[in-house]
């Protein structure tokens, strides 16, 4: 029997061997108790963010019991934040990430209208073309840091194309992704940097949305995106649309998990495939087996390692009862590694059935399950085969190891180091005048 104290969800040592952990608690301790360090309560009572600090939280860690949680939106609410802290509500009735039903439904129901299969299908040529544009940036230089000169400018590129403020603001969205990010785990000049970011970002999406919403009064043409679609899209059950609020935090929120979610995923890919050099070969002979490897670095890595819900009731999960009001965090990349749902859960394998790979929860379940998965998705594909392609040499940089993220709520590298050969480089993917 293991010494559950021993376990500290918040340290960075945990983190770097964080799966060793999980595996053990899954037998012993499927449901963790974890009391807060005084140091976290004065970050937290620091914070503006904050309505009041959260003093302990419970961690699920089973698949099963992960997939309950996240399915009972009636006994474990969103409206307190997906993190550890309880945070101060925008609105009362929360948006989208942040809301509980029936005004999560509603939301739901005209954000899915900004994330059409077609709308994905659209982007696939942008993401494409992003992509080797980047490498050919670097190309020459023979290293990188993937995250960093890869995967973030991608993701960054993408989010700015989605809002539709024009590829001048790249830059801007860059920072303010960074910056929003920092703001949740930050001190003092964090906060504040985080704060400005948010309200730049405001000031420029009310900007394309009142230019937006006076040319639809004049039945102009609007772009194909998915800030236009926020603006006109209505729920058919209530007759509704978004607010310019409602569009304002949808937006922050689009921009906070699209900016690191996805780069994330592209780094563990990466990492993945370098350091499992079988089941590369088995990529690089077999492109077919691209969406399997895809899936199954998701389920592997989850790039959220987990995320926070709050009891509406008391709760007993497994066995352990969980007091009403309590912070409970679903461990995505624990239960991606339960082998109760997934055989042999430590092996990486890229060829494992698509059917049994696609019940991950790397994108949640359940009424949160997230909107911008299929974009993710395409984006890793694009992003996975073109370095690949490219790039056949590709390996770790021998003098500069990765660097792991320490964030509770993050699985995978601030930094990942990579090298290759510059003139084995191979050409674009994509010449312009096909989709790729």
């Amino acid at each position: 029997m293991i010494d559950a104290t021993e376990y500290d969800p918040l340290s960075k040592d945990v983190k770097l061997d964080q799966d060793a952990w999980f595996r053990k608690f899954r037998a012993s301790c499927p449901v963790h108790h974890h009391r807060m360090p005084e140091s976290e309560l004065a970050r937290q009572n620091a914070s503006y963010l904050v309505a009041s600090p959260t003093h302990e939280f419970w961690s699920v860690l089973t698949y099963e019991d992960a997939v309950r949680v996240l399915q009972d939106n009636e006994g474990f609410s969103s409206l307190q934040g997906p993190g550890p802290e309880r945070m101060a509500q925008m609105s009362a009735e929360g948006m989208l990430l942040t809301a509980d039903e029936p005004a999560h439904r509603r939301q739901r129901r005209i954000a899915s209208k900004a994330f059409l299969p077609r709308t994905v299908t659209q982007r696939v040529p942008t993401v494409q073309r992003t992509m080797d544009d980047l490498w050919d940036g670097v190309a020459a230089r023979g290293r990188c840091d993937l995250m960093w000169d890869i995967a973030f400018p991608l993701t960054v590129t993408m989010i700015t194309d989605f809002y539709g403020v024009g590829s001048d603001r790249i830059d801007d969205i860059a920072r303010w992704g960074a910056a929003s990010i920092a703001l949740m785990g930050g001190d003092e000049e964090q906060l504040e940097a985080g704060n400005q970011a948010t309200m730049e970002l405001f000031a420029l999406m009310q900007e394309h949305i009142a230019a937006r919403r006076a040319a639809h009064s004049r039945d102009g043409d609007l772009p194909d995106d998915v800030l236009s679609a926020m603006i006109t899209a209505r729920d058919e059950e209530t007759g509704t649309g978004f607010s310019d609020e409602e569009i304002l935090h949808a937006a922050h929120q689009f921009l906070t998990a699209g900016f690191e979610t996805t780069a994330t995923a592209i780094g563990n890919g990466v990492y993945r495939l370098i350091t499992n050099p079988g089941e590369r070969a088995k990529l690089e002979a077999d492109w077919a087996l691209l969406e399997n490897a895809c899936e199954e670095i998701l389920r592997y890595d989850a790039p959220v390692e987990g995320t926070f819900r709050t009891t509406t009731r008391p709760q007993t999960v497994h066995g352990v009862d969980i007091p009403e009001a309590a912070k409970v965090r679903v461990v995505y990349a624990s239960a991606n590694r339960d082998g109760a749902k997934f055989p042999d859960p430590d092996e990486f394998r890229i060829d494992r059935p698509v059917r049994e790979l696609r019940s991950h929860l790397a994108f949640a379940t359940g009424p949160h399950a997230c909107l911008g998965s299929a974009l993710a998705r395409a984006e890793l594909r694009v992003a996975l085969k073109t370095i690949f392609k490219r790039l056949p040499g590709l390996d770790l940089d021998p003098e500069n190891p990765p660097t792991r993220s320490p964030a509770l709520t993050v699985c995978g590298f601030i930094n990942l180091p990579v090298t290759w050969n510059p003139t084995a480089v191979r050409p674009r993917l994509w010449d312009g005048d096909a989709t790729p």
